[in-house]
């Protein structure tokens, strides 16, 4: 029918401007192998420690505990990348080798940088060379269009090389105000650290909470959570992830405002189900 054909023209013009992105795209440097993740999730629970220990395992399992079918081996998993990146990061760092760092305004990313300025303090941040490569908060493209990025994870692969140029390497002075900002915030061990006004800094549980309660004040007495959920990440733009907003809707329920009415299947998320409100909230 029409609806095929209009999708297959869609399929046939992304597939274009794929092709041609990749065309005149800069080269990235450097190799596949160096390219390193530490998805350690730390705007969320107990930073105390120092390195990647079992706090840190702790607050993952906490978030993949929304999505208990792949919970035990998600955390495995995220541990080891992370683990892995991690030692290979400071043995590239001890070694004199330049560290370029792709960061957001998403809260992880933020507490990304200055977690590593902190771990890798012992190494001298006065001979580390670290650039970072800060995400535009918007671009114009030549077709008129305006983009706003709100993570890496937005961004096309072939921009990257591109993105790459917009790097600024960090004096000496400032990757030790990161670090010693980071020892701060571990002495404060919030529940959650998030970005106001361009400062990382330590805040409540509740601090998303009057997002989300003015979405589910618009839904009907009864509604799909996941829903609930989706608009609240595509409204606010919160650079946070649907797990965080899913364990404060848990709590709600935990409290006596809502209550599931149906059950998600076995192997999907916590929020694939039906809420009810029982009383206003």
């Amino acid at each position: 029918g029409g609806g095929e054909r209009d999708a297959a023209i869609l399929q046939a013009e992304a597939e274009e401007r794929e092709r041609r992105g990749w065309e005149n795209a800069v080269p990235l440097e450097g190799d596949r192998e160096n390219i390193l993740c530490l998805p350690l999730a730390l705007s969320v629970g107990n930073i105390s420690q120092t390195g990647i220990g079992a706090e840190r395992e702790k607050a993952l399992s906490l978030l993949m505990g929304v999505f208990p079918g792949l919970a035990s081996q998600v955390v495995g998993e995220l541990l080891n990348v992370a683990r892995k990146g991690y030692d290979g990061l400071r043995k590239r760092a001890q070694n004199g080798e330049a560290i370029r760092v792709w960061v957001s305004r998403e809260p992880d990313a933020v507490c990304g940088l200055y977690w590593l300025m902190e771990q890798l303090a012992p190494i001298g941040l006065e001979t580390l060379d670290v650039t970072v490569v800060r995400l535009p908060e918007w671009e114009a493209r030549p077709d008129g269009c305006v983009v706003q990025y709100g993570g890496w994870g937005e961004v096309e692969p072939e921009r990257f090389g591109e993105m790459a140029l917009l790097g600024e390497k960090l004096p000496a002075n400032l990757l030790r105000s990161l670090a010693s900002r980071w020892e701060e915030l571990r002495r404060e061990n919030a529940t959650l650290r998030a970005v106001l006004n361009g400062a990382l800094v330590s805040v409540p549980d509740t601090l998303y909470d009057a997002c989300i309660l003015r979405e589910l004040e618009k839904q009907e007495d009864e509604f799909m959570e996941a829903r609930l959920i989706g608009q609240v990440l595509g409204k606010y733009r919160l650079g946070i992830g649907d797990a965080w907003i899913a364990l404060r809707i848990e709590q709600w329920i935990q409290d006596g405002l809502l209550r599931p009415t149906t059950a998600p299947e076995p192997d999907a998320p916590l929020y694939h189900r039906r809420l009810q409100k029982l009383r206003k909230s």
